[in-house]
């Protein structure tokens, strides 16, 4: 979101403004091959609405469970899913405004500012989680 000054007479405030968080940005677009997280619905109308605005999965996989709570969304993949997202947010985590930290064959850890994320894979699953940053 883009915070916008009011110029009505008698509207001005000098009360601080929240900062703007680059993953509520409308600003990132949506890299070739991707849904955007927030936007994914299931059939028993769980979604993941408080994903950050920006970060998208590649639009070929479904989740098969996560949780969408306020300060914490994990995401599960099924196992053959892993290799494809892991590709995807190595390839696009830049785009959605994200930062990697730490990275290796099978998992990854970046940060937005806002959240702090991490996406892990084994032969039995694969997920990531974002938790907002204290």
């Amino acid at each position: 979101m883009v915070c916008l000054a009011s110029g009505l007479a008698g509207c001005a405030t000098d009360a601080p403004q929240p900062p703007v968080s680059p993953s509520s940005s409308a600003v990132a677009a949506l890299p070739a091959g991707g849904v955007f997280l927030r936007d994914l619905r299931f059939d028993n109308g769980f979604s993941f609405s408080r994903a950050p605005a920006s970060f998208s999965i590649p639009a070929g996989v479904t989740p098969i469970g996560g949780a969408n709570l306020q300060e914490r969304i994990n995401v599960i993949f099924a196992p053959e899913d892993g290799p494809v997202v892991y590709d995807y947010l190595m390839a696009h985590l830049a785009e959605m405004g994200c930062r990697i930290t730490a990275s290796s064959a099978d998992s990854i850890v970046w940060d937005d500012g806002v959240w702090d994320g991490a996406f892990t894979m084994t032969a039995t699953q694969a997920g990531l989680t974002f938790g907002l940053r204290s």
